[in-house]
């Protein structure tokens, strides 16, 4: 019963989190510029560089538990489930850069010089703006999301330390022979 509380308060923050990222990704798409989706650059790019040490940390063999193999892979298992969502939050950042970086591109002054340049048969403007639009609101769900998830991050780091250092008093007090 404990894990479908768990699974349905995490499913209900996710549907939360989708629809509030959504209502104010149209809200705010209007400020969109040049200066905000340079500090959105900014934020996402050092994000995803902790993320990948918090990575890094998390999955480190040297933090396995001392016992049996038994013991180690069942604590692999519990590290691996940890890591999941930590590395879906790394794509998200990713996927925002990358987004960003293609916006960027496609509003270079001159764009519609260089598309019309190509001769293609059709108007470029519209589908460009059309499309700016998109990426525009695109950029600010998936950053709301993100931040939505970010702002779980620490306390999940804190609870993963926290059981580290209780294994390793566990550990230390049975090389003591110490027992409650």
């Amino acid at each position: 019963m404990a894990t479908w509380k768990k699974y349905n308060k995490k499913t209900i923050y996710l549907l939360l989190t989708l629809i509030l990222s959504g209502f104010l990704s149209v809200f705010f798409q209007p400020l969109v510029n040049e200066k905000a989706l340079d500090t959105l650059v900014n934020i996402y790019s050092i994000l995803a560089g902790f993320l990948i040490g918090v990575i890094a940390l998390i999955g480190d063999p040297a933090s396995l538990p001392s016992g049996s193999w038994r013991i180690a892979e069942a604590s692999t298992r519990n590290t691996f489930k940890n890591l999941k969502g930590t590395r879906n939050l790394l794509y998200i950042y990713l996927i925002t850069l990358f987004i960003i970086f293609m916006y960027k591109l496609l509003s270079v002054n001159g764009i519609v010089e260089i598309l019309a340049s190509y001769e293609l048969e059709i108007k470029i403007e519209q589908p460009l703006l059309t499309l700016k639009k998109w990426s525009e609101l695109f950029i600010l769900f998936c950053s709301f999301v993100a931040f939505g998830y970010s702002f779980r991050l620490p306390s999940k780091l804190f609870s993963i330390q926290q059981q580290r250092v209780n294994k390793e008093i566990e550990s230390r007090r049975r090389d003591a022979n110490i027992r409650e």
